[in-house]
């Protein structure tokens, strides 16, 4: 029986581990600011008109370095006690509910849908810690970088973008207030005097940040920069969550169909086989008796004494008769519960096709000289031999050309082919007997079906034959098709792998 998939344990879902990841990312993006914040004071310094607070900058970096590392290795720890737990099966994150903080600040799922567990809302607290001391820091370094003389103000949004990326539209939004309010504070600190300006001394002249028109009106850009970029990321970031969640969704309700259907290919594959046993069960015991009776038939008619009447002698040869087809179908409905039992591939053994093709026709041989049928072959030597099972071949040959010579009349003609084609050995057995008229092709492989025009020019058979036949050629791997025109003649081609 198929396990239970792996989504109905209690394990992290898929936009958890997402969420952890992006935050891994916030992490190492941080270290590049740090890197790159160093570079530019560095080149500012060296060939940029402008003067800079060196020693306040430096101090802030740090202080920025520290709380990342600090951050770093938080992070670290919540994974690897996650990976403990889960390796010693014990109940995780996963298992305990999300709290109402966290559904403020994660993103929203659809009613009835919940895809996140406790560690997901734990990442989601984090991630916004980290963002609102990452505006502070940044609005520190405005303010020891010339306050709202500086170009870089609009830094500002890529916080935002990453609030959008990772937490609520709400909480984009909060993170967004948050950073106006931060920037207002150090420009009209700095404007009224409650902050000391670290002058650039560039791009503004020297009293311009006492102007609070002047102020005001970059304080008023950067909030309509913020929102707006705000709208646009928690628009472009919520498209492309819900196509995340409906990927998620269908990959697990995917999973879902496929363990069902394992399940009833399990429940099938039993059944079929049971079936099989009892088939071969069945045929067993009845293959003894029926050749009993029908060698005991055969005797009684050699030693009759002459004088036995007519009507008495009939029944008998006519029991014997319909012993043999019994025993016949015996011999069929065995074969087919072999196939059919021998697991989902075949014995793994080489097959000499040329050998089993000599064999079938020495044993066809003389039934199709007594019928006055031309029985040929074009079969050439050696042939590349085949994976597979021996007597399944046999079945196959022996019920195409026997099939094949029971409806072909006296004076037709039935011709074995074999060769490679490519990677693949074609057979083919072709009569010039009566044909299957097109509307009953399809059915020719199903369980004792015989079309109408087979039941009335030969009486007897089991109709499994080529049940028989389609067996063997699925347990290779192979194909089958049929090419016939009533009146004139059939056609029956396999192809079978040579590997």
């Amino acid at each position: 029986m198929a396990d239970r998939p792996a989504t109905e344990s209690p394990q992290a879902l898929p936009a958890t581990e997402v969420l952890v990841w992006r935050i891994s990312w916030l992490v190492r993006l941080r270290w590049l600011a740090v890197v790159g914040s160093l570079l530019f004071i560095e080149v500012a310094r060296r060939f940029l008109p402008i003067q800079v607070a060196l020693s306040q900058l430096l101090a802030v970096l740090a202080l920025l370095a520290s709380y990342n590392l600090g951050a770093e290795i938080l992070l670290a720890r919540l994974r690897r006690a996650a990976d403990e737990r889960l390796a010693h099966g014990e109940p995780g994150a996963a298992e305990e509910p999300v709290g109402r903080l966290a559904h403020i600040l994660l993103p929203r799922t659809p009613p009835g849908i919940e895809y996140y567990d406790a560690r997901a809302a734990q990442a989601a607290v984090l991630a916004s810690v980290q963002i609102v001391l990452d505006l502070c820091f940044l609005a520190a370094l405005l303010h020891f970088a010339g306050g709202v003389e500086n170009p870089l103000w609009v830094f500002v949004i890529f916080h935002v973008i990453v609030a959008s990326i990772l937490l609520s539209g709400p909480a984009t939004y909060a993170v967004a207030t948050l950073g106006l309010l931060l920037m207002a504070a150090v420009a009209f600190g700095e404007c009224f005097g409650v902050l000391d300006h670290h002058s650039l001394h560039a791009h503004w002249r020297a009293d311009g940040y006492l102007d609070p028109r002047l102020v005001g009106a970059q304080v008023f850009l950067l909030g309509v920069t913020l929102f707006v970029g705000a709208y646009l990321a928690s628009s472009i970031a919520g498209r492309l969550r819900r196509r995340e969640l409906d990927v998620v969704v269908l990959a697990r309700h995917l999973e879902t169909k496929n363990y069902h259907l394992e399940e009833a290919f399990d429940e099938l594959a039993a059944a079929e086989h049971a079936k099989s046993q009892y088939m071969r069960k069945v045929a067993h015991e009845l293959r003894v008796p029926l050749g009993t009776i029908k060698t005991a038939l055969s005797v009684a008619l050699r030693v009759a004494p002459e004088s036995m009447a007519q009507q008495p002698r009939e029944l008998i040869q006519r029991a014997e008769r319909r012993a043999g087809d019994m025993a016949e179908m015996v011999r069929e409905l065995l074969s087919l519960s072999l196939v059919r039992g021998a697991g989902a591939h075949p014995e793994a053994v080489p097959v000499d096709l040329w050998a089993i093709a000599q064999e079938i026709l020495d044993e066809m041989g003389p039934r199709a000289e007594e019928a006055g049928i031309d029985l040929t072959t074009r079969i050439p030597e050696p042939l590349p031999q085949i994976s597979g099972s021996p007597q399944g071949m046999g079945d196959l040959l022996r019920n195409l050309v026997g099939n094949a010579l029971r409806y072909t009349p006296p004076g037709g003609r039935v011709e074995l082919r074999i060769q490679r084609v490519g990677e693949e050995i074609l057979l083919e057995v072709e009569d010039t007997g009566i044909g299957i008229p097109e509307a009953e092709q399809d059915r020719v492989f199903d369980e004792f079906f015989r079309s109408f025009h087979a039941r009335q020019i030969v009486p007897g058979g089991s109709g499994l034959g080529l049940t028989i036949v389609k067996a063997v050629v699925d347990r290779h791997r192979g194909r089958i098709a049929v090419e016939s025109e009533e009146g004139k003649g059939t056609c029956m081609r396999v192809w079978l792998p040579t590997g």
